[in-house]
């Protein structure tokens, strides 16, 4: 890899969209104890954001596909999910 960041791959894309669609799952899981009738999950965040670039010594860019950033675990996004979808659904 280049000093420089490139492009994410299909794979890096293909990787992304999966993970994105197993935090879904999860949010939705939680949601539905709440709400049954809820089939989705409101996310404002786009694919693309769930990637993260690291720079590494000596000099190289890696992505990597993660949560987005302003999260601290994966289940404070989780519930970030699900407190959005709540509330969306409720009209808030």
């Amino acid at each position: 890899m280049s000093q420089y960041k490139q492009e994410p791959s299909e794979k890096d894309l293909e990787d992304a969209v999966k993970f994105r669609a197993d935090i879904h799952k999860e949010a939705l899981g939680k949601i539905r104890l709440v709400k049954p009738d809820i089939d989705s999950v409101i996310d404002p965040y786009r694919v693309e954001d769930y990637f993260q670039w690291n720079w590494e010594y000596p000099g190289a860019w890696y992505l990597y596909v993660a949560i987005p950033e302003g999260y601290r675990s994966r289940d404070a996004f989780v519930q970030f999910l699900v407190k959005n979808t709540l509330d969306h659904y409720s009209g808030r």
